[in-house]
């Protein structure tokens, strides 16, 4: 079996007010290239196919086309899709009931009988070419409150739901490869803190390698943005995100993940690397110019215009002053003229006192750059004198992941 793994897609995401359909729009066309090219059998998307629990029609009838155009290219490809953090469970599994669920299957949310979530109900069989199955996918999909016990009990039933399924798998489809999925933050991996949503599983935030069971092939992740790999008993990877989703992840190398199975030992894999559709800018490269330098450089840029311009690179500023310059994107934006660039953040940091300038403080951030967590901590700080108990923390964190999540709105929804 030729397994694609692919997670954090975020269709309908905007960078700083930019529309990024026509990102999207270039990856999914590379992907259905690959999915000829490398003779892939399944594709598995890990989570956080949208970028909201209510994603723009646009965003939907993206997802729409792209499983229309994989399934009449590659009249054998099985398709796997769950639900991470961002999505919602009813809105992704909208499209379910007109699809041909032996080829496409979408676990927007644990399945439940009597009340529990049920490992059973979430293995899809995967068929190779000549159209037997081959391998077996466990498709769990991110754990949402009420799903799993708080207060430290959360990480032993997770691990008893990966453990359940397994067992399951081993028992309706023995001696086959079995490839596990999550979306999670598991300890060790490398966050990108600008783009990622901190994620609470019954009550902890970064759960150990250790929850899923030996006898996994592959455990196919996703939710961290970065492409990386995990010390574990089987191959354990995060496919990471298509491209950067924040102008923290400019010097990510992105990928997808190639899985071939052989009988039921660890899987074997490969990176397959992602083309950047845009370029993502930082003036300077490193550090942070005065403001006039700055704006030398700025008007100093040199840019062929693209082909489209939903296409121009995204520009980062990053300006070292001693004082609050109330105009500085204006004068940024007047410095650009018409260099084909979509001007996302201009950055301003204060020198501090003394030492380098990585060791001064930034001024105020944007709203999208300031920490709830980090908020709450020192409003607690402020007034008890004393950092917030491990067990308020958790609750904050917890309601915080809530506020994240959303409503899931979708009509009809029934819990």
């Amino acid at each position: 079996m030729r397994i694609l793994h692919t997670a954090d897609w975020h269709l309908g995401q905007e960078l700083h007010g930019f529309d990024r359909g026509a990102e999207h729009d270039r990856f999914l066309v590379w992907l259905l290239d690959t999915l000829d090219e490398d003779a892939i059998d399944a594709l598995v998307v890990a989570g956080d196919v949208y970028d909201t629990v209510n994603p723009p029609v646009a965003a939907q009838q993206r997802l729409y086309r792209f499983l229309n155009t994989a399934l009449a290219r590659r009249p054998g490809l099985d398709i796997v899709i769950v639900g991470g953090n961002h999505d919602g469970p009813s809105r992704l599994e909208l499209p379910a009931p007109l699809l041909d669920r032996s080829r496409i299957s979408i676990f927007g949310a644990l399945p439940r009988s009597d009340g529990r979530p049920d490992p059973a109900r979430t293995l899809v069989p995967l068929t190779d070419e000549a159209g037997q199955v081959a391998a077996v996918v466990a498709a769990i999909a991110y754990p949402r409150p009420g799903d799993l016990p708080v207060d430290g009990g959360g990480a032993a039933a997770l691990a008893a739901i990966y453990a359940e399924a397994l067992a399951a798998a081993r028992e309706r489809f023995p001696g086959l490869p079995v490839i596990a999925t999550g979306h999670l933050h598991v300890t060790g991996g490398d966050v990108s803190a600008e783009s990622e949503r901190p994620v609470m599983i019954g009550g902890e935030e970064a759960l150990s390698p250790d929850l899923f069971p030996e006898g996994y092939a592959y455990v196919a992740l996703g939710h961290l943005h970065r492409a990386q790999g995990l010390k574990a008993a089987m191959p354990l990877r995060y496919a990471g995100a298509p491209f950067p989703m924040s102008m923290a992840e400019r010097s990510y190398r992105h990928s997808v993940v190639l899985v071939e199975t052989d009988g039921c030992g660890p899987a074997t894999h490969r990176l397959i690397p992602v083309p950047r559709p845009v370029a993502f800018l930082r003036v300077p490269e490193t550090g942070a110019l005065d403001p006039e330098a700055a704006l030398a450089a700025v008007a100093a840029l040199d840019i062929a215009p693209p082909e489209s311009p939903d296409l121009r690179p995204y520009l980062e500023v990053v300006v070292a002053i001693d004082a609050p310059v109330p105009d500085l994107r204006r004068r940024v934006a007047e410095a650009l003229g018409d260099t084909p660039v979509r001007l996302a953040r201009v950055r301003s940091l204060s020198r501090g006192s003394g030492g380098s300038l990585a060791d001064g403080a930034s001024l105020p951030p944007a709203l999208d750059e300031i920490d709830p967590a980090d908020v709450f901590a020192r409003l607690h700080r402020q007034r008890f004198d004393t950092d917030p108990p491990d067990a308020l923390a958790r609750a904050f964190a917890e309601l915080l992941a809530d506020a994240h999540a959303g409503p899931d709105t979708d009509a009809g929804e029934t819990a």
